[in-house]
């Protein structure tokens, strides 16, 4: 089989239920034993990181219930459409009902009829009521879902390290590159501290990043606080003589975090914070050198930063 994030040809891998795209473990994400011991059922239904961001995750605790949930909102929003006709009605029935107060009796009558279409018709606003207010209860559990299923993407990257400028060649070997950037930084890494390494592809950028998979999120917060402590590492310093593009290490985020990453930094530089940076894999802000840091987990905490 052919890979379809490397293009190199393997002779096993996984293959996404969604797109039907065929992948090798180490583009997947996956150790070969790590799927294997998913199951029939669940390595038939394994999504690529694609499908799995851009449709709600079966597998997941929440996959079922956001399923219903959005029936139900289907079945809300029906119901809803006659929400605006109905307040038309009763606006125009009471504004009817002043003008008759003066009339004779059978003005009095016609205006006993217009009371109780009156109570019926604010019968059906107030079950129409209690629909919206339903429908935005459910959209409030949605929302918790979805930033849960965020949550445990980024939480599943927590041991990854991501290192982007290392130059592509053929037949390259990812461990010796690894063992030059842990000569660079002063910081020695062995390859039983190693669970993977492979590259993937990056957003809107030709060249892969190298992910490395630590067994331990402390070895890996140590290497990248290394590498953040060399300032500028150079890929000429790696072995790349023709190269002089800078090498960046940091935590492997996730597309939603990386996102609200760069959406963090524009407010923060709007809002007068000087300092932005992830850590154990979160987003933190401070205004300057005496005030708090705050962690932003989703768009709603950037209202926090004034």
């Amino acid at each position: 089989m052919i890979c379809s994030a490397c293009n190199v040809k393997c002779s096993d891998g996984v293959e996404c239920s969604s797109c039907k795209n065929k992948y090798d473990f180490s583009c997947a994400g996956i150790s070969e034993t790590g799927y294997r011991r998913l199951g029939a059922e669940r390595r038939a239904a394994w999504k690529c990181s694609s499908c799995r961001i851009s449709s709600p995750n079966p597998m997941s605790p929440g996959g079922e219930q956001m399923d219903a949930i959005l029936g139900k909102l289907n079945d809300m929003a029906l119901k809803l459409e006659c929400l605006p006709s109905l307040i038309s009605d009763v606006k125009g029935i009471k504004s009817n009902m002043e003008l008759l107060q003066s009339s004779n009796e059978e003005a009095i009558k016609k205006i006993q009829e217009f009371a109780s279409r009156v109570d019926a018709v604010e019968s059906r606003i107030a079950s129409v009521e209690m629909i919206a207010d339903t429908a935005s209860d459910t959209k409030a559990q949605m929302d918790i879902l979805l930033r849960n299923d965020i949550s445990r993407d980024q939480w599943s990257r927590m041991n990854n390290a991501e290192i982007k400028g290392i130059p592509f060649i053929k037949s390259e070997n990812l461990f010796s590159i690894l063992e030059k950037i842990g000569i660079a930084i002063n910081y020695k890494v062995d390859k039983s501290q190693i669970n993977y390494i492979s590259r993937i592809p990056t957003f809107n950028n030709k060249e892969k990043s190298v992910i490395v998979s630590f067994l331990n999120r402390y070895i890996k917060e140590d290497f990248v606080a290394a590498a953040r402590a060399k300032k500028s590492l150079l890929a000429s310093a790696l072995g790349f003589a023709d190269s002089n593009q800078r090498v960046f290490v940091n935590d492997h985020l996730s597309p939603e975090y990386k996102k609200l990453l760069t959406k963090t930094k524009s407010v923060a530089k709007e809002k007068g914070f000087q300092y932005v940076w992830v850590k154990f894999s979160k987003i933190h802000v401070r205004k300057n050198d005496t005030s708090h840091v705050l962690t932003i987990n989703s768009p709603q905490d950037l209202l926090k930063l004034k």
